[in-house]
C-alpha cells in the first residue's frame, strides 16, 4: 500500500527538514524531541486532561519535524516488533481511533486516583496506559506522546512518574509495552516492573 507520509520510493518520513536519510533524520527526531520533552511540564500547565491535549502533547513534541504533528494518522500501520520476531501487533484500526483515545483517556479521569492504595494504582494505571499505547493513533512517536501524556496526567493527580528513568530506558518501555500487549500472551511484568519504579522511586 502507498504511504503518503514517505518521500516518494524511500522509507523516510516527509518532514520539515527535508532529510532523505532514515539515519540522519532518526538522529535529528531524537535530539529535537529530547529538547521539547524537557520543556513540556512548563507548556502543560493548567491544561485539561482531554483528548484534544492529548493531541497537543503530540503536536508539541513533534510540530519542528512533521506537518502532521497533532493529526491522527489516515492510514492503517503495521510495525515490525523486535521482541516478537518480526511480528506487528493489532494497532487500532484508523475508523476508530479518536473514539478509542477518548474511551480511555474518559476512563482515566473517572477514577479517584487519592483514594486507591499505590499497590492497586499502579496495575491499574499501567494497563490503561498500554491500552492508550496500543491505539497507536499517530503515523510517529506513538510511545513518546503516551507516555508524556502518561506522566502529565500522573503529576496532575499527584503520584508523579519519574520520567528521567523513563526517558533513559525508553527502548526498553517501548519493547515492554509490546509483550504487554500481545493478545495471545502477554508478558506484563516488564512493563509494571518499569512503572513500579518510576512511581515509587521518584
Amino acid at each position: 500500500m502507498l504511504d503518503p507520509y514517505l518521500f516518494p520510493d524511500t522509507d523516510v518520513l516527509k518532514n520539515r527538514l527535508d532529510i532523505k536519510n532514515k539515519e540522519l533524520l532518526e538522529k535529528a527526531e531524537a535530539d529535537i524531541t529530547y529538547l521539547k520533552l524537557l520543556d513540556i511540564d512548563a507548556w502543560f500547565e493548567n491544561k485539561p486532561l482531554n483528548y484534544e491535549t492529548f493531541l497537543a502533547v503530540h503536536k508539541y513534541i513533534f510540530s519542528d519535524l512533521y506537518e502532521w504533528a497533532g493529526q491522527l494518522r489516515t492510514i492503517d500501520i503495521y510495525k515490525e516488533e523486535a521482541v516478537l520476531g518480526g511480528i506487528s501487533l493489532a494497532y487500532s484500526d484508523v475508523s476508530s481511533l479518536k473514539f478509542q483515545i477518548e474511551k480511555i483517556i474518559e476512563e482515566l479521569n473517572q477514577v479517584e486516583w487519592s483514594e486507591i492504595s499505590v499497590e492497586d494504582m499502579i496495575p491499574l494505571f499501567s494497563d490503561l496506559v498500554a491500552r492508550l499505547w496500543l491505539i497507536h493513533p499517530f503515523r510517529e512517536g506513538n510511545t513518546r506522546t503516551v507516555m508524556r501524556f502518561a506522566g502529565l496526567f500522573a503529576n496532575a493527580k499527584g503520584f508523579p512518574l519519574n520520567s528521567k528513568l523513563l526517558r533513559d530506558h525508553a527502548n526498553y518501555v517501548r519493547n515492554s509495552l509490546v509483550l504487554y500487549c500481545v493478545k495471545e500472551a502477554p508478558e506484563k511484568e516488564h512493563f509494571l516492573q518499569i512503572m513500579t519504579n518510576a512511581i515509587k522511586d521518584f
